[in-house]
């Protein structure tokens, strides 16, 4: 019995001291830098509180994802912002720092299940010198907060080092190397179990990381306190937003349901001062999604601003979050919008041709604040809707179709093509902000 029950043992102490070994092979470097004196950007933990530092003052990161309107960031009381675009690089830096900003510069990768990538030296050779130039040119700019190293990436699980590993490290040990001064992150969706593991057991090296979280912002904290046996480092919230495209009640034909830009400042606010973490000691800072204009699902359902550049109401409600206020808003309010006395829910299909009215509900209207319209309807291509998120162009506005844009109820004819279609409206006051909403329609012959 007793030899049985040792002989257990000895097989279970013989796979643990395997398991170790794998383990502990397998492993990624820690940061390799040899620099040991003062960095101009760093996260500390002191009094068990994370914070960055710059130049030895605490800094906590309030921005949003773009690259323009950093005049208008700062004024919001913003003071951070993100950026995938290299190219954007230059201009972006010192238009951040006239304006106080600091900027987070992403560097984007293939994800670790692109092997055919990691496999060609020749790919990673090119990957790694253009990056390390990246770096070497932009990593004293008195603006540059931090990098990050790779978007949304897939952080396989696998049995060796992998190719996509190695590739990993070695350009993070080049960043930290060559740019002492600026931590290193990469982003995660929402709170991946095995991917935090897979980071915190083969990238340790990395300084934080950022959490990119939409409607799951609400039990981030929950899902953090469930990985504290994995990983408890600090994090940022790289992008959010109250409610992502692919999160969205949808029609019959799959169309995501939009609210008015009334409703998502209201939703900005609510989340931020509800469900983002904002005590929690890791917490390094959020930034939102989008702090610009974007076509992604539709033109308007990240916008803060337009094309020509005025910007809606949730500018005014991260205004408050940031600066922990509560001011009266002065754009625009709407209620909803209708076609001919329906809604977006009610799965609107219409004839080639027909005749239609579009009524918009405002919320509040002051008289001596003047008012413009702006409609425009616009085929849409649903065919990339929650599968890709490249490429994304908005389409040309249908040409003759409404009677007269610039009024508040206007008629207007459907389209002669078959297919899915949004009507939009925007509206301009006289002090500078609008307001946006939209319906979408089916054309069937």
């Amino acid at each position: 019995m007793y030899k049985r029950i040792f002989k257990i043992f000895k097989i279970v102490i013989i796979l643990l001291l395997l398991l170790f070994v794998f383990v502990y092979v397998n492993k990624g470097p820690g940061n390799r830098s040899s620099y040991s004196g003062p960095r101009k950007v760093v996260i500390k933990k002191l009094d068990n509180h994370y914070n960055f530092y710059i130049d030895g003052k605490p800094f906590i990161v309030k921005g949003g994802a773009g690259y323009t309107h950093l005049a208008e960031l700062a004024a919001s009381g913003g003071n951070t912002i993100s950026c995938w675009d290299t190219a954007k690089f230059s201009l972006l830096l010192n238009d951040a720092l006239q304006n106080h900003v600091y900027v987070i510069a992403g560097l984007d990768l293939p994800g670790g299940e692109n092997n055919d990538f990691y496999k060609n030296e020749a790919y990673i050779s090119v990957l790694f010198k253009n990056y390390q130039s990246v770096v070497l040119r932009y990593k004293d700019h008195p603006a540059l907060l931090a990098w990050s190293l790779g978007n949304e990436l897939k952080m396989p699980f696998s049995f060796t080092t992998s190719n996509y590993y190695k590739t990993y490290n070695r350009l993070l040990t080049m960043m930290h190397t060559i740019d002492p001064n600026h931590p290193v992150s990469t982003s995660v969706i929402n709170v991946p179990k095995k991917g935090m593991l897979n980071i915190q057991w083969r990238i340790p090296a990395l300084d934080f990381i950022s959490i990119n979280s939409y409607n799951n912002i609400k039990t981030i904290k929950n899902d953090l306190a469930k990985i504290k046996l994995i990983w408890k480092g600090p994090y940022l919230v790289g992008e959010w937003a109250p409610d992502g495209g692919w999160e969205a009640e949808t029609i019959t034909w799959q169309a995501p349901v939009e609210k008015t830009s009334t409703k998502k400042a209201e939703e900005y606010a609510l989340f931020y001062k509800k469900y983002m973490p904002l005590n929690d000691p890791r917490f390094l800072g959020s930034i939102t999604f989008y702090w610009g204009i974007r076509q992604e699902y539709t033109p308007t359902w990240y916008s803060i601003f337009n094309e020509p550049g005025v910007p809606n109401e949730i500018m005014e409600a991260l205004g408050d979050c940031w600066n922990d206020t509560q001011t009266v808003h002065i754009s625009p309010t709407l209620k909803y919008m209708l076609i001919d006395s329906l809604g977006a829910r009610d799965n609107i299909i219409v004839s080639p041709g027909s005749m239609h009215k579009a009524m918009l509900a405002l919320k509040e209207y002051n008289p001596a604040d003047s008012l413009r319209y702006c409609w425009e309807i616009l085929n849409e291509d649903w065919a990339t809707w929650g599968s890709t998120w490249k490429n994304f162009k908005k389409p040309k506005a249908e040409l003759g179709v409404v009677a007269d844009s610039t009024i508040q109820n206007p008629f207007f004819k459907a389209p002669e093509k078959e297919g899915p279609y949004r009507i939009y409206v925007t509206v301009f006051n006289s002090r500078g902000f609008c307001a946006t909403a939209n319906t979408p329609f089916y054309v069937v012959r």
